[in-house]
């Protein structure tokens, strides 16, 4: 687990703690960007933590979050992709018609 690397990207990093499952660690260097990389639009993105995708299209941000819930139900809940049950729980993320300034959470 990597606060503030997205999804796909390649980057060296500095393990900060080892647990039994996993690590975390901390982004010393991008080798190479997400692909869907853009300049967040928010001054405040890159020291805020309050909207850690901020600076991926907002499609590819959608996309991210789907994935994320998916592998939440599956490892955490316990479903199999492969079940039928699994897609009767999960369904599309529902993309927001306002992309920006709506969001409350400011992290300093």
């Amino acid at each position: 687990m990597c606060d503030r690397a997205l999804p796909g990207e390649r980057f060296l990093g500095r393990v900060t703690r080892k647990k039994d499952n996993y690590a975390e660690v901390s982004k010393v260097k991008t080798i190479s960007p997400h692909w869907d990389f853009v300049d967040a639009p928010c001054e405040y993105a890159s020291d805020c933590g309050g909207c850690k995708t901020q600076n991926m299209l907002y499609d590819a941000q959608v996309r991210a979050k789907e994935q994320q819930v998916r592998e939440l139900v599956v490892h955490v809940g316990k479903f199999s992709d492969k079940d039928l049950e699994f897609y009767s729980i999960m369904k599309p993320i529902v993309p927001c018609d306002i992309q920006f300034h709506y969001r409350n959470k400011v992290t300093v």
